[in-house]
């Protein structure tokens, strides 16, 4: 499948090729997502991408290794972030900026996961192609082996050597029907888990998106305390500042953490804080400092 890059300086999240704006010189820009390596936003591995899974790695990886030994890394969005000439020349450096926030991560994520459903789609129709083929073997199978069947020798002086080629034929022809009866079983299998997966996706992606609207509309409203972000000096300065000026509106707003999007009255009332005191905030810094 052709996958075109989002090499545009306007695309902002994970791999950005800048070589362009760079003079022509190798650039390659790495955006973490704000809950990748344990919530550090900090740039995680690379992990190849395996199309039957229900998730795609923070860093995925799609590498090719071609006949003439070069070697190539790309992300699912097709920006090639490695490669490596035939002769051994190298591309690879990765220059690793700011990380996004949660919402900025979700919607790079559900454009990661579009491509991904794709992909699906093109294998389950692979899969699909390669079924029909099989009743129509196993059916010239079938008549082959009944075939063998009417060639084993019945006459009073055939010789065991006869007999037993004509039954070897007979368990050959088993074997080929039984090899596609499994071979059958496996594609459906495969299929199943395709379109299982698929269906998680989507719902994955349906979620993201209603969050994404949710954070949208808070941070519009004011009502969001965004400390997803943790690779900056001092992330939880915004929940500090509301704890110290906006204390009494608590309860009205939203926290946004590196990987889930929580209210401030649910964790106003986990931890029974209903006055400001130094101790409620001390409490409530504590607690979220657990939830990252």
């Amino acid at each position: 499948m052709k996958i075109n890059a989002i090499n545009s300086t306007a695309f902002k999240g994970l791999f950005t090729d800048k070589t362009a704006q760079n003079g022509g010189n190798w650039l390659m820009e790495y955006s973490p997502y704000s809950w990748e390596k344990n919530n550090t936003s900090k740039m995680s591995d690379k992990q190849k991408v395996d199309v039957y899974a229900s998730t795609l790695p923070d860093n995925e990886e799609l590498y090719t290794k071609f006949a003439n030994g070069a070697e190539s890394s790309r992300d699912i969005l097709g920006t090639e972030s490695y490669y490596l000439h035939s002769d051994g020349k190298m591309r690879r450096t990765i220059t690793e900026v700011p990380a996004m926030n949660r919402e900025e991560s979700l919607k790079v994520l559900n454009k990661k996961l579009g491509v991904f459903l794709r992909m699906k789609d093109l294998e389950c129709l692979s899969i699909k192609s390669q079924i029909p083929d099989i009743p129509k073997a196993v059916r010239e199978a079938s008549a082959n082996y009944r075939n063998s069947e009417g060639d084993i020798p019945v006459r009073l002086f055939s010789t065991s050597y006869e007999r037993g080629l004509a039954m070897e034929n007979m368990r050959n022809v088993f074997d080929n029907v039984k090899g596609y009866a499994i071979d059958l079983y496996n594609k459906f299998n495969l299929y199943a888990k395709l379109k299982e997966s698929a269906d998680s996706v989507r719902t994955f992606r349906e979620t993201n998106s209603k969050e994404i609207a949710e954070l949208e509309s808070l941070r519009k409203a004011g009502n969001l305390i965004d400390i997803s972000r943790r690779d900056i000096r001092e992330p939880d300065n915004a929940l500090i500042d509301n704890l110290v000026h906006n204390f009494s509106t608590l309860k009205s707003k939203f926290l946004c953490l590196p990987n889930k999007l929580i209210s401030m009255d649910e964790i106003l009332r986990i931890l029974g804080c209903s006055a400001e005191t130094s101790e409620s905030k001390r409490q409530i810094i504590n607690y979220i400092k657990k939830l990252i």
